[in-house]
C-alpha cells in the first residue's frame, strides 16, 4: 500500500473533519429545535459518559498501535506490524465489549443516583453499544495510520457521522410521539448506528488490500530487524505509550468542568450578578472556544499523521529525517494559525455577530484569538513527541499549563476591566506555556532549531499586509453593504492577500507546495514559471 506523506495524510484528516465538524454544528441546531432543549439535556448525559469512556478505551490506544506499526514497517517488517495490529485489535474489543456491557447494565443506576433523571436510563442503553464498534474502528484506524494511508480513517469518520446524523434525525422525529427520552434516546443510538456503518467501511476497505498486502515480503532490504517481542511486551508497550495519551484526552474537558464553576464564580466576585455572570461565561465557552478550536482541524491532522512519519523516521536511525519533518510541521502550523488568529482578533466582534447575532462575543473571542497559535504549535508538537516515543512529556507539559490557566483565570478574572477577558488571557497563558515546555522538549530530544528568517520575519510581514487589507476592506464596507457581507468579503481579501503576500517575501517554498497531494506540484510548477516561488 503507497504510504502518504504526512502532509498530505493531514490534508485528507482535516478535509475529514472540516465535514465533520459541520455536520456536528449543523445537527445540534436541527436537534434542538426538534426535540427542544429538555430531551437535548438527557442526550448530553449520555453523550457526556460515553466521551470519557472512548478517551479512556479508545484515543490512546490507536495512537500507540499507529508508532509501533510504523516502526515495523519501516524495517520492511510486515509480519510484526500484522501481529501488533491483531493483538491491539484483540486488546480493543475487548475493553470496548467490557465497557459496553456495564454502561449497559449500569443505566438505571447511574440514571437515577448519578444525574438524578430516570429518564436518561434509555439514552445511556441506547449509547453502551456504540464503545464497542467505535473501540474496534479505532483499532483498524490505528493499524492504517500506522502503514501512513490516512484514507481509511477519514473516509470512515465522515461516513460515521453522515449515518450517525442520519439516523439522529429520523430516530427522533419518529419517537417524539412517545415521549421527550424516547426521542433522546433515538438520537443517542446514531453513534451505535454510526459506529457500525464506519466499522463495516473499514473492515471492508482492510480485507480489499489484505491481498495486495500478501503479495509484500515478510522482511526485504538489508537492515538487521529487531526480533518479534512477546505478547506480554507488545501489551505493555501500547499501554506505556496509551495511557499518557488517554489522561490527556481527559484533561481539558476536566478544565472546562472546572471552568464552568470558577469563572461565574470569580465574575461575580467582581460585582457581576449571577445571570450576567452565566451569560459572560456562556460567550466565553460556547462562541470564544468554538471559534479558536475551529482552525485547528488542521493541525489535529498533523498530529496524528506525525506519529507514525516521526516513529518510522525514529526506527530508520534518521535524526535529520526526525527534525526535517518535525520543522516542516512546525513551521505549516506556524503558517496556517498565525493569520487565522490575526484574523480572529482584528474581526472579533464582526464574526461574532455574523455568526450568532451576539456582538458582545467579541470581547472574549479577541483576548482568545492569539491563544490559537500556541494551541496549533502545542498539537503539532504533541504529534512529533508522540511519533518518537516519549507520550509522557505532551501529558505533563499539559497539566503544568492547566494548573497555570486554573491560578491565572482565579486572578485575572475579577480584575476591573478585564472580567471574562481575564479568563480568555488566562488561556492564552496557560497554552503558551504548554507549547513552550513542549518545543523545549523537542529541542532537547531532537535538537530542533528554527529559522527565524522563515519562522517569523516573513510570515510577520506577510500579517502586515494582510491585517491592512482586512481591516481596509471592512470598515471601508460596513456601512455600505452592511457587516455579514462585509465581514465575509474581509476573510477572503484577507486570505487571499495573506497568501501572495507570503509568496512575494520568499515565505512559501517549492517543497512547501510539493508535499500537497495532487495539486500542489503543478501549482508550484506555474509559480516557478512567474519567478513568485523560491526552492
Amino acid at each position: 500500500m503507497r504510504k502518504q506523506g504526512f502532509v498530505q495524510g493531514a490534508m485528507i484528516l482535516a478535509a475529514a473533519g472540516l465535514v465533520s465538524r459541520l455536520f456536528g454544528a449543523v445537527y445540534r441546531i436541527v436537534l434542538t429545535r426538534l426535540i427542544e432543549t429538555e430531551a437535548m439535556g438527557l442526550f448530553s448525559m449520555a453523550y457526556s459518559i460515553y466521551t470519557v469512556i472512548l478517551g479512556l478505551s479508545a484515543y490512546g490506544i490507536p495512537v500507540a498501535v499507529s508508532k509501533l506499526v510504523a516502526e515495523r514497517e519501516a524495517w520492511d517488517d510486515h509480519l510484526g506490524a500484522k501481529r501488533v495490529f491483531r493483538l491491539a485489535l484483540i486488546l480493543l474489543a475487548s475493553l470496548g465489549l467490557l465497557f459496553s456491557v456495564l454502561l449497559f447494565l449500569l443505566a438505571e443506576p447511574l440514571a437515577h443516583h448519578v444525574y438524578q433523571d430516570p429518564r436518561a436510563f434509555l439514552s445511556l442503553r441506547a449509547v453502551a453499544p456504540a464503545i464497542l464498534f467505535v473501540s474496534v474502528m479505532a483499532a483498524i484506524r490505528g493499524y492504517f495510520q500506522g502503514l501512513q494511508q490516512m484514507t481509511p480513517t477519514a473516509v470512515s469518520q465522515v461516513i460515521e457521522q453522515i449515518t450517525r446524523v442520519a439516523t439522529m434525525f429520523l430516530l427522533a422525529w419518529y419517537l417524539l410521539p412517545y415521549g421527550l427520552e424516547f426521542a433522546a434516546a433515538g438520537a443517542t443510538f446514531g453513534a451505535t448506528t454510526g459506529g457500525i456503518v464506519g466499522l463495516g467501511y473499514i473492515i471492508w476497505y482492510y480485507w480489499r488490500h489484505r491481498r495486495e498486502d500478501r503479495l509484500l515480503p515478510v522482511v526485504s532490504g538489508p537492515q538487521t530487524v529487531p526480533p518479534l517481542e512477546s505478547t506480554s511486551q507488545i501489551f505493555q508497550r501500547i499501554f506505556t505509550l496509551a495511557v499518557p495519551i488517554s489522561l490527556a484526552s481527559i484533561v481539558l474537558p476536566i478544565m472546562s468542568l472546572i471552568d464552568s464553576t470558577i469563572v461565574p464564580y470569580r465574575l461575580q466576585v467582581a460585582g457581576f450578578a449571577m445571570e450576567r455572570a452565566t451569560d459572560l461565561y456562556g460567550q466565553l465557552a460556547n462562541i470564544a472556544f468554538p471559534l479558536v478550536n475551529m482552525p485547528t482541524i488542521l493541525t489535529v491532522g498533523l498530529a496524528v499523521s506525525l506519529v507514525p512519519a516521526i516513529s518510522e523516521a525514529q526506527s530508520k536511525g534518521s535524526p535529520s529525517l526526525i527534525r526535517s519533518r518535525a520543522m516542516s510541521a512546525i513551521r505549516i502550523s506556524g503558517l496556517f494559525a498565525l493569520p487565522a488568529a490575526t484574523g480572529l482578533f482584528l474581526l472579533a466582534t464582526p464574526i461574532s455577530t455574523l455568526l450568532y447575532d451576539v456582538p458582545e462575543g467579541g470581547r472574549p473571542l479577541q483576548a482568545l484569538a492569539f491563544g490559537l497559535v500556541f494551541l496549533a504549535l502545542q498539537q503539532t508538537s504533541s504529534g512529533v513527541l508522540q511519533g518518537l516515543g516519549r507520550t509522557d512529556i505532551p501529558v505533563r507539559n499539559l497539566i503544568v499549563g492547566a494548573v497555570c490557566k486554573l491560578v491565572m483565570t482565579w486572578f485575572l478574572t475579577p480584575l476591573p476591566g478585564l472580567d471574562v477577558q481575564g479568563a480568555a488571557l488566562a488561556s492564552v497563558v496557560g497554552f503558551g506555556l504548554t507549547c513552550l515546555l513542549n518545543l523545549l522538549s523537542m529541542h532537547r530530544l531532537v535538537g530542533i532549531s528554527l529559522n527565524i528568517a522563515d519562522f517569523l520575519v516573513r510570515p510577520l510581514l506577510a500579517l502586515v499586509v494582510m491585517a491592512l487589507m482586512v481591516n481596509g476592506s471592512y470598515w471601508g464596507a460596513v456601512e455600505a453593504i452592511g457587516n455579514s457581507l462585509a465581514t465575509l468579503i474581509a476573510i477572503a481579501l484577507g486570505a487571499l492577500v495573506y497568501t501572495v503576500a507570503l509568496l512575494l517575501v520568499g515565505g512559501i517554498r517549492e517543497r512547501d507546495l510539493e508535499m500537497v497531494p495532487r495539486i500542489g506540484p503543478r501549482i508550484a510548477k506555474t509559480l516557478r514559471k512567474v519567478g513568485l516561488l523560491r526552492r
